[in-house]
């Protein structure tokens, strides 16, 4: 007589769904001829010099890797071009929220005749005695990023499209007790756009600054970074500001900002960077990135696992959504599940990967839980 085997109906259910959902992970994120795959797989793979091992000494991988980066991305070239320059700042406009938070935007020259705006978000119970966090925000390809993340709407329809996506993140901050800098970010915001006369360039700005910045020895990524160290330097000095506590988030190319600046800048505490957290490229070659994302021979220094080693043992959230087109669910938890483990040969508990339910966008409710957690 043969046994019959009960299987509780909540694992029936499991399995199916599993049936349905995994053979997709097995697709190509994108299809290329066969001669084009096989010679971006020839040329992507590099040399992939600071590639992290773990037999290796961390501080010394660390050390040779972040020196090889700021080289790589034209960041040593910039500092050596601009070390007699001293960023000056203005005070543009300063306004009260309510009675929760003032609003002042400030304009920084981070280097000759390039002057950054960004928004500067106080809480108005401030204890002038207590020092607060500081969140300091970059954005993306929105054109009205800063006035975007920082609720300093410019009409009723942008308020209603970023409340929509919950995407006014530094004002999120100063509702929540902290101090919240909301900066332009360099070749994306109509304040630093850099032209694309006749088109040349596909008419995109953000190309024609990396175009710009190829043939003189940097990379947007570069002079987006040194935007936000001035911003770290000026507000070092400020005096609510606890040094022990910056916080660094974006979403998009305001998080690939963040993974570089808090890679490079131990002076970040802990980075959030939203929808941007992935592989170089996917399994067949796509390039995740755009254009003004790109470091030219960066397989030749490593990978985004790399970037999540050089900001260990500090806190890091990776944040994507489950139905962001942009990115391939498998390639980020491949790079997400190297950089944990860099975390747990540390015994460190400070890096988690977390999905959204939805699509390229903030998700607050994920993140603030875990940057509360961190500044305490």
């Amino acid at each position: 007589m043969n046994k019959v085997i009960k299987v509780p109906i909540i694992l029936i259910v499991f399995l199916l769904l599993g049936s349905i959902t995994a053979p997709s992970q097995d697709k190509p994120f994108i299809s290329y001829p066969e001669n084009i795959s096989n010679y971006l797989k020839r040329i992507q793979k590099g040399d992939q010099i600071y590639k992290y091992i773990k037999d290796k000494d961390f501080k010394d991988w660390q050390n040779g890797a972040r020196t090889a980066l700021i080289e790589l991305i034209g960041l040593k070239k910039m500092s050596v071009e601009l070390k007699g320059h001293e960023p000056s700042v203005q005070i543009k406009k300063k306004e009260r929220v309510g009675e929760k938070f003032t609003r002042t935007l400030y304009m920084i020259e981070t280097e000759p005749g390039i002057n950054v705006p960004f928004y500067l978000l106080v809480p108005s119970n401030t204890d002038n005695t207590k020092k607060l966090p500081l969140v300091i925000c970059p954005h993306g390809h929105d054109a009205e990023g800063l006035h975007s993340y920082s609720g300093a709407y410019l009409n009723k329809d942008h308020r209603e499209k970023i409340i929509a996506r919950e995407g006014n993140i530094a004002e999120q901050a100063a509702l929540r007790g902290m101090i919240a800098i909301a900066p332009a970010t360099r070749g994306l915001a109509n304040e630093l756009i850099v032209p694309d006369p006749k088109g040349r360039h596909g008419n995109r700005p953000c190309r024609a600054q990396f175009m710009h910045c190829l043939i003189s020895g940097r990379t947007p990524t570069a002079e987006r970074v040194w935007d936000m160290q001035r911003i770290i330097d000026w507000a070092w000095d400020h005096p609510l500001v606890d040094k022990r506590k910056i916080v660094m988030t974006g979403n998009s190319g305001g998080g690939v900002l963040t993974a570089y600046t808090a890679a490079i800048d131990n002076r970040i505490r802990v980075a959030v960077p939203s929808c941007s957290f992935t592989s170089v490229t996917s399994r067949e070659g796509f390039i995740f990135h755009c254009d003004c994302c790109a470091i030219p021979g960066i397989r030749d220094w490593g990978d985004w696992t790399e970037l999540g080693a050089l900001i260990a043992p500090r806190n890091l959230l990776i944040v994507h959504g489950v139905s962001d087109g942009l990115h391939r669910k498998e390639d980020v938890e491949n790079t997400a599940s190297k950089i944990r483990d860099v975390y747990l040969e540390l015994g460190v508990n400070k890096m988690k990967m977390e999905w959204g339910n939805s699509g390229h966008r903030f998700y607050p409710k994920i993140m603030w839980p875990f940057i509360e957690t961190a500044l305490q």
